[in-house]
Parts: structure tokens; sequence; C-alpha cells
């Protein structure tokens, strides 16, 4: 009885905090990426995930999945530059 108990009350916990995220509050500017089919603007969310980016606009043939795919790889692209920026790397030391 107790097992079930957790279960319900983790599963009703998890349902009202997953409503509670809105991916608009995580927006940033757009992006546009350029591919030998046109131009794909990109509403990329967070600066260390890839989970919601996807394509607001998608050149005449192409679908919304290679849309959506073009900007889940730029946001890789994005995260991994930042990687590279660490501290040490973007500070100059005089030896």
């Amino acid at each position: 009885m107790k097992n079930i108990l957790k279960l319900v009350i983790s599963t009703a916990s998890a349902a009202t905090l997953t409503g509670c995220i809105d991916p608009a509050n995580y927006a940033t500017t757009p992006v546009s990426v350029t591919t030998e089919t046109g131009t794909v603007v990109c509403q990329l969310y967070r600066t260390n995930n890839v989970l919601w980016d996807e394509a607001i606009s998608i050149p005449p043939g192409m679908s919304i999945s290679t849309g959506d795919a073009i900007c889940k790889n730029k946001g890789h692209s994005i995260i991994e530059s930042q990687k590279s920026r660490s501290f040490w790397n973007v500070v100059k030391t005089n030896p």
C-alpha cells in the first residue's frame, strides 16, 4: 500500500511540474542557418541543451523534421563552442 501511495504522489508531482515548464521562458534570439536548399531560421531555447530547439522557418521543399535536425545540430555546435571557451582558454596570461 505504501508503494502504491508513493507511486501516485510521485506521478502527480511529476505531472504538475512538467505542466509548469514553458519553453518560451527559455527562448533565445532566433538564429539563421544557411543550407544548400536555403535559410533555416532556428529557435534555440537553452544554452546547455537542445531538447526543445526547432525550426521556425524552412525553405520550400524541406521537411520540418530536416529543419528541426539542422537546428538541433546548430544548438550542439553552440554548446561545443562554449565548452572550448573555458576561463583558462579565454583569459590571456603573460608568462
